[in-house]
């Protein structure tokens, strides 16, 4: 017998659903989830005023997402977060904070599994622009801030034009997942994992790079590359928050795994 990937499976898994009257599209009686996180900086340390915000590519089973998908909240001053009323699915963390990166984590959000008491914990990492900027001995990491900060003003085309123009220069892995980050922003996955891949090849211990990877595979439903990216950047995890995160991503795309054998 063979193995349907995980793309066919997720695609399986929807008619599934769907044949069983748990209707995909009807998600407003679906069970809302509470989620919390910590925005730190690389360091480690609390990150107050960072802001999140959150968008849905896919509904629960891998379907088609009806509920509410853009929830904005702010950090306290421990750089802690809290949001209720969000549902199972393919989510969007988008990450922004004055003097620092943004950075975007695509995450499974019991998109597959029944959702758990308890509030669904996460915890993330933003890169200083200081630290990016002089980066780059052709002035190269200082053009990765200034598309940033085009991109945040809300000129994408500016950003992406910078985005390629970028593309040859000699940069190290941070500036990279910056790169990779600013591609997920633009919705741009493909040109995203190029840049996390060529982080990863440089540093293979470092788990951002890997949740790059996992996180641009899951916006082009490359699961079989998103679980191995999960797994990598677990492996990696600088706390058990980033740990739960990772280890939440990774059961439910084996639970799609599982489904999709037969």
């Amino acid at each position: 017998m063979k193995t349907l990937s995980m793309r066919s499976a997720a695609l399986m898994v929807l008619g599934i659903v769907a044949a069983s009257g748990d209707a995909v599209g009807g998600q407003e009686g679906s069970e809302t989830i509470r989620l919390r996180g910590q925005v730190l900086v690389e360091a480690g340390k609390g990150l107050p005023g960072a802001t999140i915000r959150t968008d849905a590519l896919r509904g629960i089973g891998g379907g088609q997402f009806a509920a509410q998908r853009v929830f904005n909240v702010r950090t306290d001053r421990n750089g802690e977060w809290s949001l209720l009323g969000v549902t199972g699915g393919l989510w969007v963390l988008e990450i922004s904070a004055p003097d620092h990166l943004p950075h975007v984590v695509v995450i499974p959000i019991y998109m597959m599994r029944k959702p758990e008491p308890r509030p669904w914990d996460s915890s993330v990492s933003l890169l200083p622009a200081t630290l990016v900027a002089g980066s780059g001995s052709d002035g190269s990491g200082a053009r990765v801030v200034e598309a940033a900060e085009r991109l945040l003003a809300g000129d994408r085309t500016a950003a992406r034009d910078a985005l390629l123009r970028l593309s040859e220069s000699q940069l190290g892995p941070p500036a990279l997942c910056a790169l990779g980050d600013l591609a997920l922003l633009l919705r741009e996955p493909a040109i995203a994992r190029k840049y996390f891949d060529l982080a990863a090849s440089i540093d293979a211990k470092w788990y951002r790079p890997q949740l790059g990877i996992a996180s641009a595979s899951m916006m082009m439903l490359d699961f079989d590359r998103a679980i191995k990216g999960y797994a990598a950047a677990r492996s990696g995890a600088v706390n058990q928050r980033v740990e739960r995160m990772l280890s939440g991503a990774v059961a439910e795309l084996q639970q799609i795994r599982t489904i999709g054998k037969y």
